[in-house]
């Protein structure tokens, strides 16, 4: 199955970067869509957002290993490596800087530390509902991964069959035919992948990396789901953030009342809302 954007050779494997390009030469920045944890295929997930902002600003889907449609690692998934992972994905894919992370949920731990390792690369960090060090704290890997993983295996066709036709892009036609069909093979093929499982266990003491770094001080624009069923898991998200931001001078906080997958069920507000906050900023060209 050919992929949509560029295959690059990153260390024992291959990376999918797809890249959705601004209509003038001369680009600014770059914004680098970062799933969450689980996200079988980040390319066509985060469309309903980067469709309304194409051609706008210069934009990229970088899709970890055990993603979409890049291939998977035997490295560890500790933070350094998935970060050194992404950088050199965009590099060999001929992607340019200065960049602005828009990082979905656990996604939002390596583009903190990526401002504490490298913050003449970062410009902004765009949160889709994103993860900060302390959401983890009391995080336990579940006890029953593993038989988890042996059912999701068992049944990931009629699975992947299901969540394909009721995804967003999907209902709203944003793909076409041979689009879905890709997005199920995909979805099929990387259901709870190995290294999607590997995150999970390696979660935890990546936070805890991340919490000794300092919070970062660039602007930030940070989404929050108010959804009552989502905030019933975590009471104290909201919190969570404004604490570990409290700092940052430049944050603006938007919460949503939708699900975790902010960027699926309220496309039209953040692209709206990320034009104004990149114009405010100088961002745009």
């Amino acid at each position: 199955m050919q992929a949509p954007g560029k295959i690059v050779k990153v260390n024992d494997t291959y990376m999918h970067v797809y890249h959705i390009p601004q209509q003038t030469a001369d680009h600014k920045n770059t914004i680098v869509f970062l799933s969450g944890s689980g996200t079988e295929c980040p390319t066509y997930d985060f469309k309903p957002l980067w469709h309304l902002l194409a051609g706008r600003i210069n934009m990229v889907v970088v899709e970890r290993p055990g993603y979409g449609w890049s291939g998977q690692t035997g490295l560890s998934r500790d933070i350094d490596t998935i970060l050194e992972e992404t950088r050199k994905a965009l590099k060999k894919a001929d992607i340019t800087g200065p960049f602005i992370p828009a990082a979905h949920s656990m996604s939002g731990l390596e583009v903190i530390y990526w401002t504490q390792k490298y913050p003449d690369e970062i410009k902004s960090i765009i949160g889709l509902d994103m993860a900060v060090p302390e959401a983890y704290r009391s995080l336990e890997t579940p006890l029953f991964l593993s038989p988890m993983v042996w059912i999701a295996h068992l049944l990931r066709r009629p699975a992947a069959r299901v969540m394909t036709k009721s995804h967003p892009v999907v209902k709203n036609n944003l793909l076409n035919k041979k689009q879905q069909a890709e997005m199920y093979r995909i979805t099929s093929k990387q259901l709870l992948s190995r290294n999607m499982v590997d995150e999970i266990y390696f979660i935890k003491r990546n936070a805890l990396k991340v919490g000794e770094g300092k919070s970062p001080s660039l602007p930030v624009l940070c989404f929050l789901s108010y959804d009552k069923e989502n905030l019933k898991q975590i009471p104290t998200w909201g919190k969570i953030h404004q604490e570990y931001f409290s700092t940052n001078e430049h944050v603006k906080f938007i919460n949503l009342p939708c699900g975790h997958y902010v960027h699926r069920e309220e496309p039209e507000m953040i692209a709206e809302s990320i034009t104004h906050f990149l114009s405010l900023h100088g961002m745009l060209c």
